[in-house]
């Protein structure tokens, strides 16, 4: 096959078209009047964690009420962080836009407000000081966000796996990719570049067996953050993952819903186990929930159960009809399937595969500033991908902030920078080498290999000699990356996923070595080191390209 190179021009490039993106771009639109380009490798209807829709939005409203503040959230953000997050950029781009954003998204026509009274369902969970997530009527978030891009003039290509970003030897000028559907080779030139690509999934294994069958988005592969490192931006704490609760042999979201609506957590005695590890019970951080059934199980009290047969049946109705079948169309689908009536019935859970999932409280990512920016000069980053992060409302808030920010800085740039055609050439050389190959092995052997590796020695528990194990293992891997072959395009897309997993799950397992100590529950343990030390480690590992090797230096948490 042989592909053509179309060469772009744009102001402001946005790479990724979930939530993040979308509303970046809506954000850039409104503050100046310049040309967007989003690049989706899908399609931005349905793409990215909210793609198949949302029940929940994390807001603070300024009621009035001590814990529905600025304040309040802020100081919420710091302790589910482990103060690990730096305040004052998540309350410039986050906490002080999040009344704004239910306001425009209400304005975009989505149902925020229970229908009935007019007045917004909350509920809470995770250790909030009150009630801060919105229940809402949120399956069409995307599509209606979608739709006000498209709105505003924002130029839309679907179909761009973009493989790594154009520089001129310092600053990003750009980004180049392919189409999934016609092997086009796409050069973009941008006066600043905006990347929203949301989490690394598919690194560990589903208890299912299904790669795909994760609790957040299986397409989302970690891109931003190994495009940003190659360019020579800083990544934060990698190795502080996160996981969640799930029902057993499927991993849906969900567990917000549950503890929202106030279900119970059972050990396989009948009792509720929550409050020996949390004061607040099934109401805690969810690193402790998960935490807190991994010692069940490890203690033998399991199975563990969620159990909602004691909910009223209008906290019943709203439960099964308004939350569940949203972030998971196939969730209740599932129930009927397994003969489960949750009226009746305990619901055995597990703890999900490991991600590296921008929630509330995640603390791993690309590192921004209070503009958004990364440490590579053009290149600014939003959502999932990025230190802080915070689901879906940061998404929206951050997204929206930091589009202003870029938007604003391309208008101030008259031209985007020179780049390499040499560099071009040999992006292009390496991304269509797996297509041009004869004989080789498929992706999915590649992946299942990496997710095995990851799953046995870059775990739940992790040790010294583990890790060094893990990463041998995983610089054999890498070795062999010219052993991968693709038969069409779409097959190439999930070579160049794997090639970004890759050195995401060998990022992660680098940093893990260094932080000789345990945080956050399953989030980062180390059996050698079981014990948080606040004294050496209370900060952020950060991991950056130093030429041909992978520096990781220690950042001490930033004061108040």
């Amino acid at each position: 096959m042989k592909q053509k190179k179309e060469l772009l021009q744009t102001d402001l490039l946005i790479i990724g078209g979930g939530a993040a993106g979308c509303i970046a771009a809506i954000g850039a639109k409104e503050e100046v009047n310049l040309d967007v380009l989003v690049l989706e490798k899908a399609e931005i209807s349905r793409s990215g964690d909210a793609g198949g829709g949302n029940d929940h939005l994390l807001a603070h409203l300024n009621t009035g009420e001590a814990w529905d503040t600025d304040q309040a959230m802020a100081e919420y953000y710091t302790r589910v962080s482990q103060g690990l997050i730096d305040i004052r950029v998540a309350n410039r781009l986050h906490i002080s836009r999040i009344r704004e954003i239910v306001d425009k998204l209400e304005s975009f026509g989505i149902e925020m407000r229970d229908p009935k009274t007019g007045q917004y369902i909350r509920t809470k969970s995770f250790g909030q000081p009150g009630p801060f997530f919105i229940n809402y009527k949120g399956k069409r978030i995307k599509p209606i966000l979608a739709k006000e891009v498209k709105k505003r003039g924002v130029k839309v290509l679907n179909r761009i796996n973009v493989t790594n970003l154009l520089t001129d030897g310092k600053d990003v000028v750009g980004a180049m990719g392919f189409n999934v559907r016609s092997g086009t080779f796409h050069i973009v030139k941008s006066k600043t570049t905006l990347l929203a690509t949301g989490d690394a999934i598919r690194l560990w294994p589903s208890s299912s067996g299904l790669a795909f069958n994760t609790w957040m988005s299986p397409y989302n592969n970690g891109a931003g953050h190994a495009m940003a490192f190659r360019a020579g931006a800083e990544l934060a704490n990698m190795e502080i993952t996160v996981n969640t609760l799930v029902p057993k042999g499927f991993s849906a979201a969900g567990l917000n819903a549950f503890v929202g609506m106030g279900a119970y957590f059972l050990n396989s005695r009948g009792e509720r186990y929550m409050q020996k590890y949390h004061p607040m019970g099934e109401g805690a951080p969810r690193y402790l929930l998960t935490l807190g059934t991994y010692r069940e199980t490890l203690e033998g009290r399991g199975p563990c159960y969620v159990d909602c047969r004691h909910l009223p049946k209008e906290a019943m109705h709203h439960l099964t009809t308004h939350l569940l079948p949203v972030d998971k169309d196939t969730f209740i689908t599932f129930c009927k399937q397994k003969g489960l009536n949750l009226k009746k019935d305990v619901m055995e859970i597990e703890i999900s595969e490991t991600q590296s999932a921008g929630i509330a409280g995640s603390v791993s990512g690309i590192v921004i500033d209070e503009e958004g920016k990364t440490t590579v000069d053009r290149l600014y980053a939003a959502g999932a991908c990025t230190v802080p992060s915070f689901g879906l409302s940061g998404a929206l808030a951050i997204g929206y902030s930091v589009g202003i920010e870029a938007a604003k800085a391309a208008s101030n740039i008259r031209a985007s920078g020179s780049h390499s055609d040499e560099e071009v050439e040999k992006e292009f050389q390496s991304v269509y080498a797996a297509l041009n190959r004869k004989e080789g092995f498929s992706y999915q052997r590649f992946e299942n290999k990496l997710r095995q590796i990851m799953g046995e020695y870059v775990g739940d528990i992790k040790t010294e000699k583990g890790l060094e194990i893990g990463l041998q293992k995983l610089g054999e891997l890498e070795r062999r990356v010219d052993d991968v072959k693709a038969d069409n395009y779409h097959e190439l897309m999930r070579v160049t996923e794997f090639k970004d997993l890759l050195l995401i799950g060998k990022l992660i397992a680098i940093a893990a070595l260094e932080r000789k100590e345990s945080r956050m529950g399953l989030s980062h343990m180390r059996g050698d080191y079981p014990n948080q030390d606040d004294a050496h480690f209370h900060g952020s590992m950060i991991l950056k390209k130093n030429g041909g090797r992978i520096s990781v230096t220690f950042r001490p948490a930033p004061g108040p």
